[in-house]
C-alpha cells in the first residue's frame, strides 16, 4: 500500500468514536458479497469471519494524522472496500480510495487508487496516482552525508503507477508495470553562502518527467494484507524508465520478502521479519533516489535522510497481544545507502528501534490502528498511521 495512503488512514485517531455510525451508514450488502482470509487484530488469532458477513462498504470521513515528513495533516478521505459480482470466499477484497489533504508544512496532497482483485484472484489491477505539492527537506546523496547538507526542497509533482498481475499458480502472480510522473517549478533553498545550489552532483536537472514500463513477479501467502499474522511475501520487480524531455534514462529493480510466525508457546505473540531493497542503474533523479526511513521501515529516520544509488533495509518486530483490542510491539532495523557496487560498506548500518500500540478498530475484518515511536542516531520520529508496517 502506498504510504501516503496509509497516513490518510490514520484518520481514525481523531475520528475513530463516531467511524462505526459511519460505517453503518454508508454500508451495503450484495448476494455476492464473501469473506477470505480475514485480518487478525491485536487479538490476532480469532476465527475468521463466515463466507456470507462481508459487506462492501464505502466511508467519507474527514482526515487528521501525523507524520515526521508532513506535521499535522488534515482533509478528508473516502475509502471503499468492496469484492466484484461473482467474488467467492476464495478471493480478497478489494480497495479504492480518494484523497485531499493538506499540512501544517504547507504540502498538498491529491491521491487516488483502486485495488482490484478479479473473482478467483485471476487477475490483480492496482493503478495510483494524484498531485503533490511538496515543501520537504532534503538531503546530498552518501552513506556519510551531514545534517549541515539539508536543505529545504519544493516542487510540483503528478503521477500515476498502474500494474495488471495475473495468477499464474497458486498464490504466485507476475504481469506488466507501467511508470509515469513529472516533476516542475523545483527550487532549493540558499547555502549558507546565500548561493542555491543545484541538486547535488549526481542528480537529474530540477525539472524532469519520468516513464517507465517493467515487470513484477509476486508471491503473496498472507493470511491478510493489512495485518498479517502467519504466512510469506516475496515480490521482485523491474523497470525500465528510458531518457525522456531531457531526463536521462534509468532502471531499477525492487525487492521485498516478509514472514510472519505465531511461537505455539507464546499465545498471542507474532514474530514478523522484513527485508527490502532498492537497486538503480543510471542518473536518478532526486524524488526517485533509494531512501532509507519513513512510517514503514528505519522508523525512526526521516525520509530520505540518508539517499543514493541504491538501497537495503532489514526489520525485525515483535508483536503482542495485551487485552481486549489493545497490543504492543517492539521493533529494530538496520539499513545502508550506496552509489556502486564496487564501493559497496556495510560496516557502518544505520539502526533505528522502538516500540509501538496498536488498537483493533475493526472487529469483522481486523485492521489496526498503529502508534510507533522510533529512534535513530539522526533523530526520531511519532507515527500515527493504519495498519501494520508490514
Amino acid at each position: 500500500m502506498p504510504n501516503h495512503f496509509r497516513f490518510l488512514l490514520s484518520l481514525f485517531i481523531a475520528f475513530s468514536v463516531p467511524y462505526p455510525a459511519l460505517a453503518n451508514f454508508f454500508v451495503f450488502t450484495t448476494s455476492a458479497d464473501t469473506l477470505t482470509n480475514s485480518g487478525n487484530s491485536g487479538h490476532l488469532l480469532k476465527d475468521e469471519l463466515s463466507a456470507d458477513s462481508y459487506r462492501n462498504s464505502i466511508v467519507p470521513i474527514p482526515a487528521v494524522a501525523y507524520t515526521p515528513e508532513t506535521s499535522l495533516m488534515m482533509g478528508v478521505v473516502v475509502f471503499y472496500q468492496f469484492k466484484p459480482f461473482g467474488a467467492g470466499p476464495e478471493t480478497r477484497a478489494s480497495q479504492s480510495f480518494f484523497s485531499g489533504i493538506y499540512t501544517l508544512n504547507n504540502q498538498a496532497i491529491l491521491e487516488g487508487g483502486i485495488n482490484l482483485i478479479q473473482p478467483g484472484e485471476t487477475w490483480i489491477y492496482n493503478l495510483y496516482g494524484g498531485f503533490n505539492y511538496f515543501p520537504a527537506l532534503h538531503f546530498a546523496p552518501g552513506f556519510s552525508s551531514e545534517d549541515a547538507d539539508e536543505r529545504t526542497l519544493e516542487y510540483r509533482r503528478i503521477f500515476l503507477r498502474a500494474e495488471f498481475l495475473k495468477n499464474h499458480s497458486g498464490k504466485w502472480f507476475a504481469g506488466p508495470v507501467i511508470n509515469f510522473s513529472t516533476t516542475w517549478d523545483v527550487s532549493i533553498s540558499d547555502d549558507e553562502d546565500g548561493n542555491q545550489p543545484e541538486l547535488w552532483p549526481r542528480g537529474n536537472p530540477r525539472n524532469n518527467t519520468v516513464a517507465g514500463v517493467g515487470l513484477s513477479l509476486r508471491n503473496d501467502a498472507r493470511n491478510s494484507i493489512m495485518t498479517p499474522v502467519r504466512g510469506h511475501y516475496f515480490e521482485i520487480t523491474a523497470v525500465v524508465n528510458p531518457s525522456i524531455s531531457g531526463t536521462a534514462g534509468f532502471s531499477s529493480m525492487y525487492m521485498d520478502a516478509r514472514r510472519y510466525w505465531q511461537p505455539e508457546p507464546l499465545p498471542g505473540t507474532i514474530v514478523a521479519a522484513h527485508f527490502s531493497g532498492l537497486f538503480t542503474l543510471g542518473e536518478v533523479p532526486f524524488q526517485a533516489k533509494p531512501a532509507i526511513g519513513g512510517d514503514n521501515i528505519n522508523r525512526g529516520y526521516f525520509f530520505g535522510r540518508f539517499n543514493d544509488q541504491n538501497v537495503v533495509q532489514l526489520q525485525l518486530e515483535l508483536r503482542q497481544h495485551l487485552w481486549w483490542r489493545f497490543g504492543a510491539v517492539v521493533f529494530a532495523s538496520a539499513g545502508e545507502v550506496w552509489n556502486r557496487f564496487s564501493k559497496v560498506d556495510l560496516s557502518n548500518p544505520k539502526y533505528a528501534g522502538g516500540a509501538g500500540l496498536r488498537f483493533d478498530i475493526n472487529r469483522r475484518d481486523s485492521l489496526n490502528l498503529r502508534i510507533d515511536y522510533g529512534l535513530s542516531a539522526h533523530g526520531n520520529g511519532l507515527y500515527f498511521t493504519i495498519g501494520e508496517a508490514f
